[in-house]
């Protein structure tokens, strides 16, 4: 059975890119080997990037989706770096061209997926409930992190284990989550005693 014009294109742009850069592959090429129009491939992306985009979200958010909790953020982090690590020709022929700033925003969405769970799944353990704003601030700090390893170790042509590079980031944050939610909810009592002994 033929696959839908969606999956053509998607299998049709997943062959192209791991054998050269996406600012080489051209829509029109896209649609000659998927035997489609341009206007069916408009109705279903808006350009090249949407197609790596859609594939990449769901692929890695596949890997991922069993494995964004507090307990196991390592697993999640570990099935993320092993899909890029196994997917290099493609990730790196999209990194390394003109969409290097919407690749980071892919791994971004990556790291929040991962982050707003542990950091949920923390504060349930710990009993604790901070406000949005503190939230975010831990996650955004962790997520840098996160993001920095990623995309220097993609840069950097992915030459080291995934396993030898987790083992290094659990050595600098294990527990640290933990501690960072508990400082805030400390800081937070201590600043509404402030307020009521004023």
């Amino acid at each position: 059975m033929r696959p839908s014009a969606k999956a053509a294109i998607v299998d049709t742009f997943k062959q192209l890119v791991q054998s050269k850069s996406i600012d080489k592959i051209t829509v029109t090429e896209i649609c000659e080997i998927a035997e489609i129009n341009r206007q069916t491939f408009y109705y279903h992306f808006a350009n090249l990037f949407d197609i790596f985009k859609y594939y990449f979200r769901n692929e890695v958010f596949g890997e991922i989706a069993q494995n964004r909790t507090f307990d196991t953020w390592c697993s999640g982090f570990l099935a993320t770096m092993n899909y890029l690590k196994r997917n290099s020709r493609m990730i790196l022929n999209v990194y390394d061209s003109t969409y290097r700033n919407e690749s980071n925003t892919c791994f971004i969405e990556i790291s929040n997926q991962l982050l707003d769970q542990i950091v949920d799944e923390c504060m349930n353990t710990l009993h604790v409930d901070l406000p949005e704003q503190d939230c975010r601030f831990i996650i955004n700090f962790y997520r840098h992190v996160f993001n920095g390893l990623m995309m220097d170790w993609v840069a950097e042509g992915m030459k080291e284990e995934p396993d030898a590079l987790l083992k290094k980031l659990q050595i600098m944050i294990n527990g640290s989550v933990s501690r960072s939610i508990e400082a805030f909810s400390e800081e937070r009592k201590r600043h509404w005693a402030t307020e009521i002994t004023k």
